[in-house]
């Protein structure tokens, strides 16, 4: 991809709702007529990726629910679903691709071809590269390149450090990562691509985004209310980056894709004066899976501690409230991990979220001992794979 392919992808794609205004990629084309229906559930293929793999019936899961979702997903009702995996006791179980297009940010077409989605085609994790960002600051915390998640943003980047703004020393990094840094910022606010108003859009065109973002001023205490916030996304990587020395991509790859056995995966970056702006992630959606799984292991795999477990706990528990937000249903934010109960024949089931636009989803059942991976095309259409596991997944489960 070139530097001017890069630079747009940046541009628009960690934009949470860049295309709310242009219309879901699936809709009339009904993306998986062409499959036909199905009565059985075959056993995933077992590749050499790190993943043991199972029948629904040896871990407890009824496979009728399953069965009745790919069919409905097929029927397209819930439009555009590309990719669905289900990991049950540390065991893949379930893997099911169809077809869409996937945001690509080129012009006049903002998506890319029909792909048949397979298990080896990377598709893009949109805001679910969040997730991924706070398990690396975990791990740099843990190797020494940063002192702790309570660390001023500022001691990054010295040089906007304002005497005369002394209140911005006390946005820490668990501000920046609990999107509560209490910065004014209007980005869930205004038309997707307002490039006059919109925050996330000007931080990425102004000569220096890290000067935009810590020039914006002060509306709250930091910690207290939370607002959505791509630019901190961004910033944190730029942290990374500075703290440990290397590109993102690769303390990725070192820190956390190799350990995993992740060995095909893409994270933009381009340098913008004097910070490199950090783009989403392209992965496969059993890779995807992996990251939900160290959730469940504490950070373990293979017998390797890759992460801390107290990162992870620290991480995936509510710093703050969003309940009174209404998106999803979620009620609270942690380091870039959003939280969530679900309600299904009578019984409460906690889960953790990564969520991306368009419905791109790593969900995190811990007393299930689950992990189910969404990728799909659902640009205006929230919330269906919330929908999906609800209805389908979650029942077939708890029986």
């Amino acid at each position: 991809m070139n530097e001017k392919r890069i630079f747009t992808t940046v541009l628009l794609l960690t934009t949470t709702c860049i295309l709310a205004a242009c219309g879901g990629a699936g809709g009339d084309q009904g993306p998986h007529s062409y499959l036909p229906p199905v009565q059985s559930i075959d056993i995933p293929v077992q590749t050499d990726d790190g993943w043991d793999t199972a029948s629904l019936a040896a871990v407890g899961i009824d496979a009728t629910p399953i069965i009745d979702a790919i069919n409905e997903i097929r029927r397209g009702t819930y439009n555009e679903i590309h990719g669905l995996v289900i990991v049950k006791d540390g065991k893949l179980v379930l893997e099911e691709y169809g077809r869409g297009r996937m945001y690509s940010g080129g012009s006049p077409d903002t998506f890319g071809p029909v792909i048949d989605f397979d298990r080896d085609e990377l598709h893009i994790v949109h805001s679910v590269s969040k997730s991924y960002m706070s398990t690396l600051v975990g791990i740099a915390i843990q190797e020494g390149y940063i002192e702790s998640e309570r660390s001023s943003l500022l001691a990054h980047f010295p040089e906007h450090y304002d005497p005369d703004q002394p209140g911005k020393a006390d946005i820490l990094l668990e501000h920046v990562m609990s999107m509560t840094s209490g910065l004014e910022w209007n980005e869930w606010d205004v038309a997707a691509l307002d490039f006059e108003n919109s925050d996330a859009l000007r931080f990425q065109r102004a000569l220096d985004p890290s000067a935009y973002f810590l020039g914006k001023p002060l509306l709250h205490e930091p910690g207290t209310s939370f607002y959505y916030n791509t630019g901190g996304f961004q910033m944190m990587g730029e942290v990374l980056r500075r703290s440990t020395g290397m590109p993102l991509d690769q303390f990725a790859a070192q820190q956390l894709f190799d350990p995993l056995g992740i060995t095909n995966f893409y994270w933009p970056q381009f340098e913008h004066g004097p910070v490199y702006i950090v783009g989403d992630i392209y992965l496969r959606p059993r890779d995807m899976a992996k990251l939900g799984q160290l959730v469940l292991q504490e950070g373990q795999w293979d017998g390797q501690q890759i992460v801390p477990a107290e990162w992870f706990r620290r991480a995936t528990t509510e710093f703050i409230s969003v309940t009174d937000i209404g998106f999803k249903g979620y009620s609270g934010y942690g380091h870039f991990w959003w939280l969530k109960s679900f309600n299904v024949g009578g019984e409460t089931i906690e889960a953790i979220h990564a969520d991306g636009l368009a419905g791109q989803a790593i969900m995190i059942f811990p007393a299930l001992d689950l992990v189910v991976v969404v990728t799909g095309g659902n640009y205006d259409r929230a919330s269906l794979e919330h929908d999906l596991v609800a209805n389908h997944i979650l029942p077939a489960v708890i029986g």
